[in-house]
């Protein structure tokens, strides 16, 4: 794993090109399962992007996986000769996962990436320890507090830092994603099918969800979150796609 040096690395944020939200914990953590238990709780959501916009983001990571890679054969060789001996070479993970289809179980052309940060930190100052929050943007960039996670197929872009990871067990090496902050962009309401699922094609023209559009009783708040300071400007939705910083 990083050493302690390594890990107050000021790391850079990246903004991840708009997506289709997958398995989203936000509003309340995700404690993982009876096998893999994660005791302190995370915040995580996945991301599905097409192969172009996937190689835009691996692109704009280039400098961490260089680092990565880097650290990998300098953190394998400096296991015990036993290790090595067992291990044979250090295993780089490639960012992201080819998605399947379920019932050809061929590539579906989609690739996912995962983002996860835990849901109780010590600070740093303090000593003391708290929850996190992970702020919550519109399209307009106006901050919402959500009541109910937002449903499967809803568009967002994800604000993260990436950090190179070594597993000495294994001699796997790759990039870590941590949440930042997400920017929902088309809102889908838990347990809702996507457009997509009925055949919609996406319109260029079609204005973007903003939490001004929604009522008191529904499924969002438009008010600042707790901890603003956590929350990176996101480009509004009315700017051009390409204007994403890669």
């Amino acid at each position: 794993m990083a050493n302690n040096k390594e890990e107050k690395k000021k790391r850079k944020s990246h903004t991840t090109p708009k997506g289709e939200a997958l398995f989203v914990h936000l509003v309340a953590p995700d404690y993982g399962t009876k096998e893999f238990p994660d005791e302190d709780g995370s915040y995580t959501i996945s991301l599905r992007l097409d192969e172009a916009d996937a190689d835009k983001l691996k692109s704009s990571l280039a400098e961490e996986i260089e680092e990565g890679k880097a650290n990998m054969q300098k953190a394998f060789n400096e296991l015990t000769v036993a290790n090595r001996k067992k291990l044979k070479e250090p295993t780089w993970v490639e960012p992201g996962t080819v998605e399947y289809d379920r019932e050809t179980e061929e590539p579906t052309g989609n690739i996912l990436f995962r983002f996860k940060t835990k849901a109780i930190y010590k600070d740093s100052k303090t000593g003391q320890t708290r929850q996190r929050k992970v702020p919550v943007f519109d399209s307009m960039q106006a901050p919402v507090k959500l009541k109910d996670e937002p449903g499967f197929g809803s568009t967002v872009r994800v604000s993260f830092t990436a950090s190179p990871y070594f597993v000495s067990g294994t001699g796997k090496a790759g990039v870590s994603f941590y949440l930042n902050a997400v920017q929902i962009l088309k809102l889908n309401a838990a347990g809702e099918r996507s457009a997509s699922d009925y055949g919609f094609a996406a319109e260029e023209d079609e204005d973007g969800f903003m939490a001004s559009s929604l009522s008191e009783e529904q499924s969002f708040n438009r008010k600042a979150n707790d901890e603003d300071d956590l929350g990176p400007a996101f480009p509004s939705e009315a700017s051009s796609a390409d204007d994403v910083p890669f």
